[in-house]
């Protein structure tokens, strides 16, 4: 599994644009275009998350429940860092329809992983400025997954 440093995958964002068939659009014409404000809006969560501070877990604010804390806790053994791996994962394959065995879908979906893990990491670093985190994506058989843990030190506590 390779972890991703959040970073544009050497300036292909751009290739996406010049070889995609968005009608001779650049992104915000195009988005502008095909997205209205609930689209827009649903589309600014995935880039500035929201999150939880429970039992001294920051959670994705989408994947908590307390009932679900409760059961990977319990799960877990109560491990903050194994439930924070646990629940802060985007699955984007389960969310983003690509076509299968595509390289260029796959390398777009790449691009989008690494753009999220960029924003994510951005704002836990602002909304938690005295914790640091390790955030990026994982490639897994399926697709890249977006993911964060609260980095800890040996002892249990916050690095």
């Amino acid at each position: 599994m390779n972890q991703g440093t959040g970073s544009n995958s050497g300036g292909q964002e751009s290739d996406v644009w010049d070889s995609a068939d968005v009608e001779g659009l650049d992104y915000l014409d195009y988005a502008s275009r095909h997205l209205g404000l609930t689209e827009w809006l649903a589309v600014s969560r995935l880039f500035r998350p929201r999150f939880v501070e429970v039992e001294g877990c920051v959670i994705w604010e989408r994947a908590y429940s307390p009932e679900n804390f409760r059961t990977w806790c319990a799960e877990l053994g109560g491990d903050a860092t194994s439930v924070e791996a646990t629940l802060n994962r985007l699955r984007l394959w389960q969310v983003v329809n690509v076509d299968d065995g595509d390289p260029d879908d796959e390398r777009r979906l790449r691009q989008l992983a690494d753009a999220l893990a960029s924003c994510w990491r951005s704002c836990l670093e602002s909304d938690f400025p005295g914790r640091a985190f390790d955030c990026g994506v994982v490639e897994t058989e399926d697709g890249p997954v977006v993911r964060f843990v609260v980095r800890r030190a040996a002892g249990g506590g916050t690095a």
